[in-house]
């Protein structure tokens, strides 16, 4: 037994490291968090599975009960395994905590392996604990629930370990690590891949420079290729039909990103901690602090790097450069860099400049972990690493905890006005073109009719469907849908399909019917687009299958 745990120590004691980042979140109740619409995205994509819907596209519920394209165009990484532990019985509230914790384990983990194949083990172990306990870590899940947001910084240490792994030796495994890496990436956080594209293309052009292997640029694109073809049925709508939604709600008013600049004390000298919002100017509710202990480490890192660059020169230059990063991305959060936020729109996306502390943190981490390696007595070492450490969790652990616990019920979460608050949460947020508004009152429970008479019988409804038998009295009619108008509608008139109108105020679907008895079917499916996407994405995986079918049979 002893045995064992001695050969797994390292395992255990990161395990017991990020024990304290976590516990908080497996408290009894729920808790409070800006993004409090992680129960709702699962509940709906569950009606998704339930209803055959599958990918998840358009959501029932949303838009104030007309449904709109959420899980379109909002990544759905995290929520599949959550509705995975829903089919299983775990309830809804437990799926939420459990991925919430992952996001931290997992993003050690990454570090963890990253930086241990540069600066050894207790290098590996020195990195991942400085990005897990790094407040923004905890701002992320404690603070603002931003559950995507946390999962895109588990992928950052896994891309880049795998970039350099395929340069500098041939396995295939590696090529099958790092497009899954990039697909996961894809389909966690839009907003992070974009803005860490950049870093991520110098460190693997850094790395085919220093190992002479500029041939590895073709290893390096086709598994891009295959990371953009496995996340292909969510990263292709979101590109090609983003024109259907109302995007530009997005970066406008609170989310202009002029408004959340941070300054040069919030993010590397306050210890300011709320749970509050972020408002114009410094006086904002919440921290984004990049960590004391992470940026004077990465600072000391630098330092040694630049008095060992002769001696070492890649690993020095290396240092330098993901510390020149962690820069930038401090630049960038900071409001001097305006001009460029103007100049390359797409930035303005990301809404919150801010947000870029995620990045400054992984690069920072990462280079305090090159302490590790650094030629002193073994005592002196040993206290320095021990100090730094145990120091970074006891300054930041007083930040790993939730405002408060509550105790709700998921029939309470899902009804009265937590019901309306989840409905109408970000209501402008992809609502379709069609409609030039939101909904100012709760959609009607059944088609209604505009003009003629009649009545509605057998109504029935799925995620993205509606079915019923209309009784026109009059000589004709026209009956309206509680359903947006989107591409990739289809509506039928006995069995017949059929044009039909769109409802001026609000962009609902409006149908035309003669005198008598009608069957009238509606539903949003597909459009070439989201059918291509979802055929290269089964494409993909069956490569990806074939890759690791002949890797267990021929390791290379």
């Amino acid at each position: 037994m002893f045995k064992l745990l001695w050969r797994f120590r390292l395992g255990i004691i990161l395990c017991l490291l990020f024990l304290p980042a976590i516990a908080d979140i497996f408290k009894p109740g729920y808790f409070p968090m800006h993004d409090d619409l992680q129960v709702f995205r699962l509940y709906e994509m569950h009606k998704c599975t339930l209803d055959g819907q599958f990918p998840c596209r358009w959501v029932p519920d949303a838009g104030f009960g007309y449904g709109y394209p959420l899980m379109q165009f909002y990544p759905p990484m995290p929520y599949y395994p959550m509705e995975l532990m829903v089919i299983l019985g775990a309830g809804y509230f437990l799926p939420v905590k459990i991925m919430f914790a992952l996001a931290f384990l997992l993003s050690g983990l990454g570090m963890y392996l990253f930086a241990r194949e540069f600066f050894g083990k207790w290098g590996g172990v020195l990195a991942s604990a400085l990005y897990v306990y790094a407040p923004y870590h905890s701002v992320d899940i404690y603070v603002r629930g931003a559950m995507n947001e946390a999962w895109g910084m588990v992928w950052f240490p896994f891309v880049l370990l795998y970039i350099y792994k395929i340069i500098t030796r041939r396995h295939s495994r590696d090529f099958i690590f790092l497009s899954a890496a990039l697909a996961l990436q894809l389909t966690s956080h839009n907003v992070m891949t974009l803005v860490f594209a950049p870093t991520a293309i110098i460190w693997a052009i850094f790395w085919m420079w220093r190992e002479k292997k500029f041939s590895k640029i073709k290893n390096l694109l086709l598994a891009g290729i295959l990371g953009v073809g496995l996340s292909a049925f969510f990263f292709l709508p979101v590109v090609l039909e983003q024109k259907f939604v109302h995007v530009d709600s997005m970066m406008v008013g609170y989310f202009n990103y002029l408004a959340h600049f941070a300054d040069i004390k919030q993010l590397f000298f306050s210890r300011f901690w709320g749970y509050g919002g972020s408002t114009w100017g410094p006086e904002d509710g919440m921290s984004f602090s990049v960590g004391h202990i992470q940026w004077i480490a990465a600072a000391i890192a630098s330092l040694i790097a630049l008095l060992r660059i002769k001696k070492e020169k890649t690993i020095s230059k290396m240092i330098l450069m993901v510390v020149a990063f962690g820069m930038l991305y401090a630049f960038l959060t900071h409001s001097r860099s305006n001009p460029i936020w103007e100049r390359v729109s797409l930035l303005q996306f990301a809404q919150f400049p801010w947000r870029l502390v995620a990045l400054i943190v992984f690069y920072f981490s990462f280079a305090a972990g090159y302490l590790a390696t650094i030629s002193l007595p073994k005592m002196v070492k040993q206290f320095l690493f021990t100090v730094l450490l145990l120091g970074t969790i006891l300054f930041n652990f007083p930040f790993f905890r939730f405002e408060r616990h509550v105790r709700i019920t998921f029939q309470e979460k899902m009804s009265g006005l937590q019901w309306e608050n989840q409905v109408t949460g970000g209501i402008f947020d992809y609502l379709p073109r069609s409609a030039p508004k939101p909904p100012g009152a709760p959609a009607f429970r059944i088609p209604i009719f505009v003009e003629g008479k009649g009545g509605v019988t057998d109504f029935r409804s799925g995620t993205n469907w509606m079915k019923f038998d209309a009784h026109v009295s009059s000589a004709s009619a026209k009956v309206m849908l509680p359903l947006y108008t989107y591409p990739g509608l289809t509506t039928k008139v006995d069995s017949q399909i059929v044009t039909t109108e769109i409802d001026p105020d609000l962009g609902r679907v409006v149908v035309s019917v003669d005198k008598g008895l009608h069957h009238v079917e509606s539903k949003i499916g597909y459009t070439f687009v989201r059918l291509f996407s979802d055929l290269l994405t089964l494409l993909s995986i069956i490569v990806l299958t074939k890759l690791i079918i002949d890797d267990r049979k021929h390791p290379s």
